[in-house]
């Protein structure tokens, strides 16, 4: 079997589906010809037995271990009512089940299952509830023996193939799939776009032998011509001076050769300004001159001042209730101004920020922020009023760099000086005045912002508290967390994460031998919805000694220098918009980093559900301590939130 480019592909395949009148299933692309509708039917049993309309209960797969029952699922329309009482109802449609048995066989084929049967199937029907069940041969997979790349030779003098072929998702000795193989030929004339071959084209040519189950796959490149950047056009600014700010956002200029990844960053820098709703990048190819290729970039204003409102719910902060005011183009140019206040169990909190988004160059933000915080914990309450300044410059899409300066000042309140002053010694100044900088990086390429599937998320942060003037604290704080998301099957997703932290103190008071200090809410604590999770907020590591104080009530977190936490979680879906977790969480908090060790890790694993939102997921997680010390913490821990663990 062979074929030459994707359109004779999808128009072959559509020419089916027209004809089988399937209405949404997608091009069918490489797929065999399944078997016919007649020799289907009859496979199975007693599907003349039931009738058209009658409530689908069950739904069950058998034999499948390349694909998983819920990718098959998704991939046909005869679905099953969920398990809960309020869960959507769906019925049975005899015409469609029976085009739902071609589809398993595109699905596979898709998939590189070229052998692939369905061997019998069974509809049995009670009380208006049927119960289906398929049994399937999947067959060996074919193999791509041999990916040929033709006509990709040097651009500017570099010899590309070899760094090509490494980035390719079709590789050699894996499992001829159509997602690949098409996703190839993209990212092949994606990477000649980026270098000024505007009309690249990649063709593909595949032959399969179905007796081997192996394959060769062939791209041929015709690069065409160089072009470069023409004239660019803004529309919709409502004024010159926002198509002024447009044009700085620009990563691209008229003569420049042309970049079809460049046109996408200018898209995205455009709409992060916020003033606009609507951000259209559009490239004249069907009018090119000479050659050069112009340019129409088309903007909607959006409101310019907005007026938020948030209510939500966690086992930790409770009922949690936000707003603000943003007027987004104060004095023009991008700049805004924000006015917020936040109320929780935990935090209340009023703040004013500036923000400028193009500082000095586009990709340089600026915000000047003061605040007014109360934080609430279980052994005291902290006054923090202070101001911050800080910059973000974005290096690449996917990397950023922050840095900020604070000043504040720290009064507590509600805490037992006979117990925290005693043991935190010389560290416990109340009212205190802290000044810290702030240096961040942060990595991220995976693929989605509240629900990845691959990539990684790395952040590093660094704070130095620095003792001048009045100043009290002199310490260094460092924090790095990296999170890894692999998909291991349509729907099954690993993540894991390790999360290490420390502080050491630096001379900064001569009446000490020139030891630092530390304030207490700058401390590590582990345990809570984000942590630790069989543990509640902050409950794992150093606590104070009541006893010591002839005190009875149970020890409370005091927080400490070293830090180490990591976990890994197994995301799977159950049904609809709910997906399932199973977890295991590990981590410990010592007085002293030289302390950190892996033989002291506490261990809880814990299972989970979310339901998915446009927000983030809705999550319910319960985890079990295994450590038997610590008796008077509870021995399991519920947690409700909005977001992934990490």
């Amino acid at each position: 079997m062979g074929a030459q480019g994707a359109g004779a592909l999808n128009l072959r395949w559509a020419v089916l589906a027209a004809c089988l009148a399937w209405g949404t299933v997608p091009d069918i692309g490489i797929a065999q010809a399944p078997r016919l509708s007649a020799d289907l039917k009859a496979r199975g049993c007693c599907i003349d037995e039931v009738a058209d309309g009658d409530k689908v209960s069950d739904l069950k797969i058998a034999g499948n271990e390349a694909l998983s029952s819920s990718e098959i699922k998704n991939a046909i329309f005869t679905t099953e009512t969920g398990a809960f009482p309020w869960s959507e109802q769906h019925y049975l449609d005899k015409s469609q089940f029976l085009d739902d048995l071609q589809r398993i066989y595109i699905l596979y084929q898709r998939n590189g299952y070229f052998a692939f049967e369905l061997e019998s199937y069974e509809i049995q029907s009670r009380d208006g509830d049927v119960r289906i069940t398929l049994s399937l041969s999947e067959g060996s997979p074919t193999v791509v023996e041999e990916v040929v790349l033709e006509g990709f030779g040097s651009i500017d003098g570099q010899d590309i193939e070899a760094e090509l072929r490494d980035q390719l998702p079709m590789k050699a000795g894996a499992i001829f799939r159509e997602e690949e193989l098409i996703a190839s030929r993209d990212m092949l004339e994606d990477e000649f776009k980026n270098r000024g071959f505007a009309f690249a084209q990649v063709l593909l040519e595949y032959r399969i032998r179905k007796t081997q189950r192996t394959a060769t796959v062939t791209y041929s490149v015709d690069p065409g011509d160089v072009y470069h950047f023409g004239q660019i056009d803004v529309f919709g600014a409502v004024d010159s001076s926002d198509e002024d700010l447009v044009r700085t956002q620009l990563a691209f200029e008229t003569g420049g050769r042309y970049e079809q990844q460049r046109i996408l960053d200018s898209q995205r820098q455009i709409y992060e300004l916020g003033l606009f709703r609507l951000v259209d990048v559009d490239t004249k190819l069907g009018a090119v001159r000479a050659d050069t290729v112009d340019v129409t970039i088309s903007v909607t204003p959006a409101a310019t001042r907005v007026v938020r409102l948030g209510v939500g719910y966690g086992t930790e902060d409770l009922v949690r209730v936000q707003g603000s005011w943003l007027d987004r183009n104060f004095f023009g140019k991008s700049r805004q101004l924000e006015i917020r206040g936040l109320y929780s169990r935990l935090e209340r909190e009023a703040a004013i920020t500036y923000r400028q988004p193009t500082f000095i160059r586009p990709n340089l933000n600026l915000s000047l922020s003061g605040f007014l915080r109360f934080e609430t914990e279980d052994n005291y309450t902290v006054e923090r009023l202070g101001a911050t300044g800080r910059v973000a410059y974005r290096l690449s899409r996917s990397l950023i760099a922050t840095g900020a300066v604070t000043a504040e000042r720290a009064d507590f309140s509600e805490f037992d000086s006979g117990v925290l002053i005693p043991e935190l010694g010389r560290d416990f100044i109340n009212p205190s005045r802290l000044l810290y900088t702030d240096l961040g990086v942060t990595f991220d390429n995976t693929d989605s912002l509240f629900s990845p599937t691959r990539g990684y998320r790395a952040t590093f942060d660094y704070q130095l508290g620095i003792p001048v003037a009045s100043f009290d604290y002199a310490y260094n704080k460092i924090t790095v967390q990296v999170a890894h998301y692999l998909e291991i099957r349509d729907g099954w997703v690993v993540a894991g994460r390790v999360l290490p932290g420390a502080i050491f103190t630096y001379g900064g008071d001569p009446d000490a031998d020139g030891e630092g200090r530390v304030p207490l809410f700058q401390r590590l604590f582990a345990g809570g919805s984000t942590s630790v999770r069989g543990y509640e907020r902050r409950q794992l590591g150093p606590k104070d000694d009541p006893e010591s104080f002839g005190q009875t009530r149970d020890p409370e977190p005091i927080g400490g220098s070293g830090l180490f936490e990591t976990g890994v979680e197994l995301r799977f879906p159950i049904g609809g918009r709910l997906r399932g977790v199973a977890f295991v969480d590990a981590g410990n908090v010592w007085d002293d980093p030289s302390e950190i060790s892996l033989a002291d890790l506490d261990y809880t694993p814990g299972a989970g559900v979310r339901y998915v939102t446009p927000i983030g997921p809705f999550r319910f997680d319960v985890a079990r301590r295994t450590s038997d010390e610590e008796s008077f913490l509870p021995g399991w821990v519920f947690h409700i939130s909005i977001g992934d663990a990490y």
